[in-house]
């Protein structure tokens, strides 16, 4: 067995990268196959050591074969390409089967997928209540749809996210801190966080943190440190970095990552709490308008 250095320079320095698959199939064949081998074990032994692996090998496989594709050397090391993609997919994975578990393992459609991520766009642009029926209604004939229609969406929604929005810091740029459907569209790229400027956004937010209620700050702390974890792509010693010494900072959120090998989600920190995943919105909501003042 090798140690997690030895592995993440195997993945990272294959051979499979330097073989051209038209010109020699055989070889590229036989090289993906040990670079998939390699690449499982690595997850299996170092990245969830707890976690069973057939609650994502099929995840790992698909997010690899894309990687693997979409793989250029100039841009870093695969890795980082993969690991990102990886905490994305698990994260669709996981929306997914709570929407199928809570419909009766109805799927939802790319259609629906696509007219959720509208709908809060178009709520979150104008900064409204997605949960105000004179809202809807708006919404509904902004859209075109009917409103029994758009309160089953939000409904299927609900199942899966308790809060997407965002926060837009003094530059202008938006940083996601409650959208637990990530787009498949987006690159490891473009989710890379600057971490200087996060640092600067998150100071921010913890001022406005520590004028919040009491009853509240255990619920805000436990989503706003889920959410600046990812935003460092879990690299927990990044995120500890940005979160020493605010008053955010929630180490139970560390704490089940350590334990489950994953994030929990705003659903779960809903269940721990007790509290419903409209409790949650309507908190995040009011939270967030202070952040704009």
């Amino acid at each position: 067995m090798f140690t997690r250095e030895e592995y993440e320079k195997l993945i990272n320095n294959s051979p499979l990268f330097e073989i051209d698959k038209e010109s020699s199939p055989a070889l590229y064949k036989t090289e993906r196959y040990s670079f998939l081998t390699i690449l499982t074990d690595y997850y299996r032994l170092y990245i969830y050591p707890n976690k069973p692996l057939d609650s994502y090998s099929m995840t790992l496989m698909e997010t690899a074969n894309e990687c693997i594709k979409y793989y250029d050397k100039e841009k870093g090391e695969f890795l980082h390409l993969f690991n990102s993609s990886m905490k994305r997919d698990l994260h669709i994975a996981k929306a997914k089967e709570t929407i199928e578990e809570k419909r009766h393992g109805i799927r939802v459609s790319n259609e629906e997928d696509k007219l959720i991520r509208k709908i809060i766009a178009l709520a979150n642009s104008k900064g409204l209540d997605i949960y105000d029926l004179t809202v809807q209604q708006k919404i509904s004939k902004a859209l075109n749809l009917e409103p029994p229609r758009l309160q089953e969406l939000l409904r299927i929604n609900d199942d899966a996210v308790a809060v997407s929005s965002t926060v837009t810091n003094d530059d202008g740029d938006e940083v996601e801190l409650f959208d637990l459907q990530s787009s498949r569209e987006k690159t490891a790229e473009d989710k890379m966080a600057d971490e200087s400027a996060l640092i600067t956004l998150v100071e921010e937010i913890n001022g406005v943190f520590t004028i919040v209620q009491d009853r509240q700050k255990r619920l805000l702390s436990m989503l706003l440190t889920l959410e600046i974890i990812k935003a460092c792509d879990e690299d927990l010693d990044k995120a500890k970095n940005v979160l020493t010494g605010k008053e955010l900072f929630n180490k139970e959120v560390l704490d089940y990552y350590e334990k489950h090998g994953e994030l929990p989600t705003a659903k779960q920190i809903g269940e721990i709490l007790g509290v419903s995943e409209q409790s949650l919105s309507r908190t995040y909501k009011n939270f967030k308008e202070k952040l704009k003042n």
